[in-house]
């Protein structure tokens, strides 16, 4: 389940509110429900903060050993755009956890990754290294920073995000005028999104996922396309909070 968290990231984009918090489960073929996640968003005046909790479930849990994700967006409000400083995933199961931490130096255009790796308790890896490239977005602020972005004349588009494309960050995002027979498999009205994530995630290709936004800018469903012998993974939010 090493890429569950890139479908969650995907279905998690919320609309501006002092906070928020949504709550989805995932469901794969006859697996069925494979992970939940519940995203937080906190913002004010001049910051914000993005964390997403991340658990498989059922059969899922077994085979990843109680496999978990946690993921750390936090920055500044610039012209209404999120601006990250910090960005932080982490990944635990019985054996291991892998903890990676990215510093943004938006001055001189770079990022800084730290990881830390333990296996069975043991600490074995520290490295510090700059990443091999620049980009002004995090996967999670992206997403958020997408109604920044659009153009009304534009339907697709090309992002970079780190957490995106392991050697670029690129992110490819197609605005569907007509969606047509993904709407008719999804089921629900909203904004439909294609999104191409360049990673072969659960041996579907090129990662090909859609996304359903709703006038509010919730993703109301996702679902990650022709997955090997179970067909598709769906995302459906379950729950909604706003205070």
């Amino acid at each position: 389940m090493r890429y569950l968290i890139v479908l969650f990231a995907f279905l998690i984009h919320i609309a501006n509110a002092k906070t928020i918090i949504a709550k989805y489960n995932v469901t794969y073929g006859v697996f069925g429900r494979v992970g939940t996640a519940v995203a937080k968003l906190e913002t004010n005046a001049t910051n914000y903060k993005i964390e997403i909790e991340v658990a498989t479930a059922g059969l899922a849990k077994i085979l990843s050993g109680n496999r978990r994700e946690h993921y750390v967006s936090e920055g500044f409000i610039r012209n209404g755009v999120f601006v990250p400083r910090f960005f932080e995933k982490i990944k635990e199961s019985k054996k291991r956890r892998d903890d990676k931490k990215y510093v943004f130096d938006h001055i001189h255009k770079k990022v800084i990754v730290t990881t830390d790796k333990n296996k069975y308790g043991v600490f074995h890896v520290h490295v510090t290294h700059p990443l091999n490239y620049y980009a002004k977005d995090d996967l999670l602020t992206l997403y958020f920073n997408l109604k920044n972005y659009f153009k009304p004349s534009r339907t697709k588009y090309r992002f970079y995000a780190v957490g995106g494309n392991e050697t670029d960050g690129a992110v490819d995002i197609e605005i569907l005028r007509h969606p047509g027979k993904i709407k008719k498999l999804m089921g629900v009205d909203g904004t439909y999104l294609r999104v191409l994530l360049h990673h072969k995630i659960f041996a579907s290709k090129k990662g090909e996922l859609y996304i359903v936004l709703d006038k509010d800018g919730v993703t109301k469903k996702g679902l990650l396309k022709d997955v090997i012998f179970f067909g598709d993974i769906v995302g459906k939010l379950v729950g909604k909070q706003e205070y």
